[in-house]
C-alpha cells in the first residue's frame, strides 16, 4: 500500500513540475511512476524481509 501510494505522489508531483498535461506527458510520467512504485516495493519488501527482524 506504501508502494502504490508512492507511485501515486510521484505522478502527481511530476506532473506538476512538468506542467504539461498532454497524453503524451501523462502517459510517460505514468510509466515513470509505476516503475517507480515497482523499485520501491522492492526495497520495502527487502527491507522488512532481511533487514528487519
Amino acid at each position: 500500500m506504501q508502494a502504490l501510494m508512492g507511485g501515486i505522489l510521484y505522478f502527481g508531483i511530476s506532473l506538476m513540475l512538468e506542467k504539461n498535461y498532454t497524453a503524451e506527458t501523462m502517459r510517460t510520467e505514468g510509466a515513470e511512476a509505476v516503475i517507480f512504485a515497482i523499485v520501491y516495493g522492492a526495497g520495502l519488501w527487502a527491507y522488512y524481509k532481511f533487514f528487519k527482524k
